[in-house]
């Protein structure tokens, strides 16, 4: 399929495309209520649509008295796309239809080798295993998303200071343009929170909140925000900012220069760094393993067999994160907070204790009804399948 089907279809007929994209299917009336339009209207909008079989009939709806109207919905099968996710523990690849079905997932652990240009390497492998999977194309594809760590500059598609990865080469890779070379397609960038979101927004647990806020639970603490409908943007396209909230002005020395911030008590890397320094301290450990190797899903199940020193840590972390939760609620007032991350797929007592911490600290409760999600509609995939999101977004 040429992309200008899509790219180049006028404003109603996008429109259109796009209810249907994430409420479909629907029937003609159903368009001409929610565009405030005549039959005759909704007619010529939805021609070019069905011309370039982006949208098919799909179903018979109820009746109302007479006749049972056509549904219609998106063609699943006109057109592909890809969304890749780079963190900092793991790189994923997805590839999904236009609804934003999953129909392929892959990924792999980025150690000390995952370097900029060997992991655009795994990648390219993982897409071209995906396209023999499902036996299609790459001229199927309408492009590829990355969601990633920031800051960022989106503009020249730079990863410009990124953090915490085991790899060195990451501060300033040109990732847009490496992965568009090794998968000759174009891409669209943005930080891993935002596309988890905008993922959850439109198509997960959070359709239907104005306001919504995503937190991803990692070797750092990432943060996405949608704010009456809008993304909030950070300067430099950074995600990390709620992690450097000051929660203790007395506190630890963080990464950043400053002292007692979030990410110095709450991510993998400090519940990690004050067990093993806390073992090498004498404290009693039910972990069987050396202490250089020990790592953060050892401490969660540990916590979870009642080990005294992992529950003290990841309560005191989720606490910490907690608190700096109530503090970002009082301020953004989302209707929805989603939960996601490593440390909450594997941490219950950290979910729970972070959720009930924040609410407890809300200055307004009987006002303040917020939601709790733990790890949304789509998990760990969001990242990945909300990059998918960012590509058909970025022409509707």
């Amino acid at each position: 399929m040429e992309s200008r089907t899509i790219f180049q279809l006028g404003p109603d007929s996008k429109r259109v495309y796009s209810i249907l994209q994430k409420n479909g299917p629907l029937t003609k009336n159903d368009l001409m209520e929610m565009l405030r339009t005549n039959f005759t209207n909704i007619n010529r909008i939805m021609e070019p649509l069905e011309i370039e079989r982006l949208i098919a009939e799909s179903g018979i709806g109820e009746s109302s008295g007479g006749r049972k109207p056509v549904l219609y919905d998106l063609n699943r099968n006109r057109f592909y796309l890809a969304g890749i996710d780079i963190s900092r523990p793991y790189t994923k690849l997805i590839i999904a239809n236009p609804k934003m079905e999953v129909l392929y997932k892959n990924s792999f652990t980025m150690d000390e080798t995952c370097a900029p240009k060997k992991t655009v390497e795994i990648v390219a492998s993982l897409f071209r295993k995906g396209l023999r999977q499902l036996k299609i194309d790459k001229e199927s594809f309408l492009g590829v998303g990355l969601g990633t760590v920031g800051p960022l500059d989106r503009a020249n598609g730079i990863m410009s200071r990124p953090k915490n990865f085991a790899a060195s080469g990451w501060a300033g890779a040109p990732i847009k343009n490496l992965l568009e070379e090794a998968l000759e397609l174009p891409l669209v960038i943005d930080n891993g929170a935002n596309t988890a979101i905008l993922a959850e927004y439109y198509f997960g647990a959070g359709k239907g909140y104005h306001n919504l806020a995503y937190f991803y639970c990692s070797t750092g603490i990432r943060t996405g925000a949608i704010s009456d409908g809008s993304i909030v943007r950070t300067i430099h396209d950074a995600e990390d900012a709620f992690g450097h909230m000051v929660i203790n002005v007395d506190g630890e020395l963080c990464s950043c220069g400053n002292y007692g911030c979030i990410d110095c008590y709450s991510s993998i890397y400090a519940i990690v760094h004050k067990y093993t320094a806390a073992l090498k301290q004498g404290c009693p450990t039910a972990i069987m393993k050396p202490i250089a190797s020990i790592n953060y899903m050892d401490i969660c199940q540990a916590a979870e067999r009642d080990d005294t020193l992992a529950k003290e840590i990841l309560v005191n972390a989720a606490t910490i994160f907690g608190a700096g939760l109530a503090n970002y609620i009082n301020l953004l007032n989302p209707g929805m907070v989603i939960l996601s991350g490593p440390l909450i797929s594997h941490s219950e007592i950290y979910y729970q204790i972070a959720s009930q911490t924040a609410a407890r600290r809300l200055y307004d409760q009987d006002a303040n009804e917020i939601i709790f999600s733990k790890s949304g509609r789509f998990g760990d995939d969001a990242i990945a399948l909300g990059a998918a999101v960012i590509v058909v977004e970025k022409h509707l």
